[in-house]
């Protein structure tokens, strides 16, 4: 399951954040070294804010945190604009239906042989997310070992341009059009029967 969290229901995933937080210090800050705002244990930036939305993937209602992503809207400040927008041939694209996927991270417990299986449910939840909220495009960066992956699991995604040095590593900016068949076709391939995301409303008092 993966739970969508979005401004209006972030107070009932309070633990949650934090624990994904957690997580992404351990595999960005502490893991690969990227120099990252930290609070504390966490890793938390400019782009954490009352906009994005979070996508939280746990086992069942009651497991730990598994795995994460976040969404961020292209009009505003994102990472492909303010960060990256030489590797994009025309620019780093926006628009209102355009969003931005950063952040994927897994818990650190989490066995290797699992991490995969979660970044395709994680794809799916992008997919679900964006057809709920009227997104049509979602862009990301990918790095020498996902860029195969998201261009050759079955939904519609191009590079936006060429393969860039990024210290020891490469990058590739990749965008993804979002529809109804592209969901379709990642749920058979990866044998997701069902919607996988849900979003919990927070309980509203009668006056």
């Amino acid at each position: 399951m993966i739970y969508i969290v979005t401004a209006e229901n972030r107070d009932l995933f309070q633990a949650d954040l934090s624990a994904m937080h957690r997580h992404r210090k351990h595999t960005f800050v502490d893991t690969l070294g990227w120099h990252l705002p930290t609070r504390a244990d966490q890793e938390i930036d400019t782009y954490d804010g009352p906009h994005t939305i979070y996508l939280i993937a746990r086992p069942h209602p009651t497991a730990a945190v598994a795995a994460s992503a976040r969404l961020l809207p292209t009009t505003g400040s994102h990472l492909m604009g303010d960060l990256f927008p030489h590797i994009c041939t025309d620019g780093a694209p926006t628009g209102d239906a355009l969003w931005e996927a950063s952040r994927f991270c897994t818990a650190p417990t989490t066995p290797r042989r699992e991490r995969l299986a979660l970044l395709w449910q994680i794809f799916c939840g992008i997919m679900e997310t964006a057809l709920l909220y009227d997104i049509e495009r979602v862009i990301f960066t990918a790095n020498h070992a996902l860029r195969p992956l998201p261009l050759e699991c079955g939904w519609r995604a191009r590079a936006l341009g060429p393969t860039v040095a990024d210290g020891s590593d490469s990058i590739t900016a990749i965008a993804v059009d979002i529809d109804r068949a592209g969901l379709r076709t990642l749920r058979q391939r990866f044998r997701i029967a069902s919607p996988i995301t849900r979003f919990v409303s927070p309980v509203r008092l009668a006056a």
